[in-house]
């Protein structure tokens, strides 16, 4: 018996090492692998916005918990709301677990709804979860008599968004369709800053969907003055901050209303989501999961994130899958009035911001480089023009005597004619003469 015992113990014992050999073999493959490759963290949003500041702040803090502490790069990929990273990351990006995406939760949605271009199926991803539920809101400019809701359901509002499918774009023309708004979209503007500055000149009302922690950081003046008017939460639940402000659920009139606006609204659940590919390989997948869900809990990290003038609201991998599946596990008369009214949106013509073009403008100073960049202009009056520029951006659309050339060349005393959407904008074209 004793024997017996002894053997018995033997083969536990060689079990249990054999399994933590196994796992301690796997962990030190998972770190060889990341000692010698940069993980890529891929935004689909140009530089500068909040999906951008967000990238990079994971970018620099998601390393320290993955084996092997592996270098990060941010880069950027913007198109279609982030429609042409999402593409990218499905079809075209390493599986090896060497990149992540950042991108829209409007543009996963595409996939449910029908949308055109769509080349991937968001429940394939290897999910690594969201670090914010967000909590966006459409606003108006006050002294417009605009205040609630209600007023945009008795008067035509004019609404400035970046293109048809972001959510400055698409959630307005969802609640004239289901709730009985009456908002005008106009499309085209380069960012939500863009539009915003137009909101400030008064060529729009307002902005169809930006985050609140956006407004409360980077408009601090906004609120203090009370300058704008908040009128609804663009998602399924409301922000602590606004507790009077309704959520479009709240608006709904049938049971079926109700059903497509949670639907549509509810991906923004999602906030600011990251995944890697479809078949990413899984013990590198699971490391980048786990490495997401502790980042997400740090106090550095969450102190970065509200240094970008965002917030920490966290929904790990497994959340991210519950959501999905809810959502495409809908009635078929749910799913089919979504896509019936996507179909509708995408049917009709939005107005479109045009970019206006001023010639004779003097170069006065030129300040700053990269993305902050600070042109200022004086006209044949003696007027002072001054325009924003990203050097990347205008170099290419930048000529200086005919011939294309890079934003260094351009020098106090040129006189150029500039390409905009309005005075303290961007400048997204040159052409100047010495």
């Amino acid at each position: 018996m004793r024997k017996s015992h002894s053997i018995l113990l033997s083969i536990v014992s060689l079990a249990i090492v054999g399994g933590l050999s196994g796992q301690s073999a796997s962990a030190d493959a998972i770190s060889d692998f990341y000692k010698k490759t940069r993980l890529k963290v891929i935004v689909g949003y140009s530089p500068g916005g909040g999906f951008d500041r967000g990238g990079r702040v994971v970018g620099r803090h998601i390393g320290k918990y993955i084996p092997g502490t592996p270098k990060t790069i941010v880069q950027n990929m913007p198109g279609g709301g982030s429609m042409r990273s999402l593409n990218w990351l499905a079809q075209k990006a390493p599986k090896n677990g060497a990149a992540i995406g950042h991108f829209h939760p409007a543009a996963v949605r595409e996939h449910l709804l029908g949308g055109k271009g769509v080349k991937f199926d968001p429940r394939k991803f290897t999910w690594l979860g969201s670090y914010n539920r967000e909590r966006a809101v459409t606003f108006v400019r006050a002294g417009r008599g605009i205040k609630t809701i209600q007023d945009a359901m008795e008067r035509e509002v004019i609404i400035g968004a970046t293109s048809p499918r972001s959510g400055g774009g698409a959630y307005p023309q969802i609640m004239n369709h289901v709730l009985g708004t009456r908002f005008k979209v106009v499309v085209g503007y380069g960012s939500t800053g863009e539009s915003t500055l137009a909101m400030e000149r008064g060529e729009v009302h307002g902005i169809g969907s930006w985050s609140w922690s956006q407004i409360k950081s980077r408009k601090k003046k906004w609120l203090k003055d009370k300058f704008i008017n908040v009128l609804i939460h663009v998602s399924i639940a409301k922000h602590p901050d606004l507790p009077h402000v309704p959520t479009p659920l709240d608006l709904a009139k049938t049971k079926d209303d109700r059903d497509v606006l949670e639907m549509i609204f509810g991906y923004q659940e999602l906030g600011r989501p990251f995944a890697a590919p479809p078949g990413t390989h899984a013990e590198r997948g699971k490391a980048l999961q786990a490495a997401f869900n502790k980042m997400v809990k740090q106090e550095d990290f969450k102190k970065a994130i509200e240094i970008a003038g965002l917030e920490v609201s966290a929904m790990d991998n497994k959340q991210v899958m519950v959501l999905l599946n809810k959502f495409y596990g809908l009635p078929a008369k749910t799913l089919d009035r979504g896509k019936t009214i996507y179909a509708e949106m995408r049917s009709g013509r939005l107005s479109k911001a045009k970019k206006k073009k001023t010639k004779g403008l003097k170069l006065v100073k030129v300040k700053g480089k990269g993305r902050k960049m600070k042109l200022t202009f004086k006209d044949k009056s003696g007027q002072t023009w001054k325009f924003k520029a990203r050097e990347k951006k205008l170099g290419k659309k930048l000529k200086i005597n005919g011939k294309k050339a890079k934003v260094k060349s351009m020098k106090p005393g040129m006189v150029c004619t500039i390409s905009y959407y309005g005075k303290g904008g961007l400048a997204y074209s040159a052409n100047c003469k010495s």
